[in-house]
Formats: structure tokens, sequence, C-alpha cells
């Protein structure tokens, strides 16, 4: 009973405006229909959000929502949560309503970081539109594919790497190691798994051998369908002044042609095309040492100008 993909993510934003504008200006998502005035809902394709931007007191990535397929599924991964020893507290009826799901829970990792499972295959039938011209997200024909992935940092890296094969059934697509300082003799290099969902997506998730950081997510990535999809929002990114992280490259594993821009909630999220896709049951584990082919330039911490 494995989890199925990256339904949606829960974000936390003391700029609600500033969000809205980022997530349609620049990202190009579709506002959709939210149940409260003080969360924002934005849609990638037929599902009825992807992104929940919620009012609150810090700018943070707050949880994850994966997705299991069947209700048999679902609650196979609550009872393998307890199990674990980890806490489990099931969602109300107007929760899941919330969530336009069909029941969830929510639990944590060994790390610390929140996140929410559920079941329920809900859609909102009005054609997706783009108010920036994106031609389409790459979510796959039946959003099969989920949203994208998300990256995480944790210093206790075995104990979390296990938590999501074994509690949650990710798979390993590639454990790599990675030289951030040089790759010199005293360079021991940053140990990162990039696990599998049930979908032929590279990777859904990714965990870095690192401290985490104040916005709670190392990064998040959208796929869209085509170069000129990036290009154009690496233009529109400029125009909308938003900081870009890190310069257009292709990355070596998951060949992810991308650049990265930071979010009002202080995360960076990868906008990327043409990403590797996999057969989930018959991929052999690799090793990556490099990170990108070319590209891939990071810019200076804020804090150094």
């Amino acid at each position: 009973m494995k989890v199925k993909s990256l339904g949606y993510v829960v974000i936390e934003t003391r700029d609600l405006a500033s969000w809205s504008r980022f997530a349609t200006e620049t990202l190009g998502l579709m506002p959709a229909p939210s149940p409260h005035e003080d969360v924002l809902l934005f849609r990638m394709d037929d599902r009825p959000f992807r992104f929940w931007i919620q009012r609150g007191e810090r700018d943070a990535f707050v949880r994850p929502g994966w997705e299991f397929a069947t209700e048999e599924a679902f609650r196979a991964a609550v009872e393998r949560l307890g199990a674990a020893g980890r806490p489990v507290e099931l969602g109300t009826a107007a929760e899941a309503k919330a969530r336009q799901v069909a029941a969830i829970a929510r639990s944590s990792d060994p790390a610390g970081y929140e996140l929410e499972i559920y079941h329920g295959r809900f859609l909102d039938y009005a054609p997706f539109q783009s108010p920036s011209g994106v031609s389409r997200f790459v979510t796959g024909e039946a959003g099969e594919l989920g949203l994208g992935h998300v990256v995480l940092a944790a210093l206790n890296f075995d104990d979390v790497h296990a938590f999501y094969k074994d509690v949650l059934g990710f798979g390993d697509t590639d454990l790599g190691r990675f030289f951030l300082a040089g790759g010199g003799a005293d360079d021991p290099g940053v140990g990162f798994a990039f696990l599998h969902a049930q979908n032929a997506r590279h990777h859904s998730l990714a965990l870095g051998q690192l401290p985490p950081n104040e916005s709670r997510l190392v990064h998040m990535m959208v796929e869209v369908a085509s170069v000129d999809d990036v290009g154009r929002a690496l233009e529109r990114a400029q125009k909308n002044e938003v900081r870009i992280s890190s310069t257009l490259g292709r990355h070596v594993n998951d060949k992810m042609l991308s650049f990265y821009i930071r979010s009002p909630s202080g995360f960076d999220i990868e906008y990327g095309c043409h990403g590797l896709q996999i057969d989930p049951a018959t991929w052999v584990t690799t090793t990556s040492l490099p990170v990108s082919d070319w590209g891939h330039v990071w810019a200076r911490p804020e804090s150094e100008g």
C-alpha cells in the first residue's frame, strides 16, 4: 500500500496578496474558489486545487498532502504510522470536505515535518486556464504524476529516509552524493535521497542531509510542458522582480531543465520542463555525483548583498 503521488501542498503566509500575485502572474496558476476568506486556492490541472495558501503568523511551508489510490491503502498507511510510533490524527468530515477529499489524516516524520495523507480523487471539470498563458502543467493524463516534488532537509537522514520508504512506501530512484564545498579532500559530500511514489515521476520527494531552514522546505518543483513555458516564466519572474535563486540549468539525475525562484513564503520553487519519467516497478536505483549537467548557478544569500 504505497503513496500514489504528491497531491497538494499547504503553505502559510502573512501576505496573501503577495502570494496571489506570485501564483498567478509568475507561476501561472489558476485561482480556484476558496472555503475561507483567509485561504487562497490555486489549480494547475483538473483537481480542485494543488496549492492551499493560508494566512498565518509566519511565512513557511506547512505540509505536503500525499495521495493514496484507495481507501484500503489510506487505512493501511494510517495503521503503519501508528505502528511506527508516529502521532496520527484523523481529520473530521468537515476538514475532508474543505480539502475536497474523501478522508484525511495528519501526522509527522522523524524530523518533525508535518504531513497529510488522504484518498479520494475529486475533480473540478472546469477547463484549466492559466492567467499567464502557461500551455500546460505536467501532472499526468489523469493527474497521476501529482503536482511535482518537495525537498526536505534532515540531519537524522537515515531515520527519515527509512520512514518514507518503510511507512509510506516510497522507493529509491537516486541516492546522490553531492560535493557542495568543491569536492576537495576535506569535503565529505552531502547525502541526498530522491524517492519515487507509485507513478512515473522521477521523484516526488527528496531528502537532503542538511539542517532545516526557517521556511521548513528546501524547495518544491512544478513542471510545465515546454521550454517556451519555462522561458516565459523566467521573463515574468524578472519583470515582476521576483528573486532568481538559480539560473537556468539541467539536472543530471532527473534531466529537468529548470530555474529556481524565491516564493513569498521564503522557500524556493523550481520551475522546469522535460523531466525524466521512470517505471517504478522496474527502475534500478542510481547514484549521482554532480548536481547539474550545466547551469544552475546559485545567487549569493541576501545577507551577502
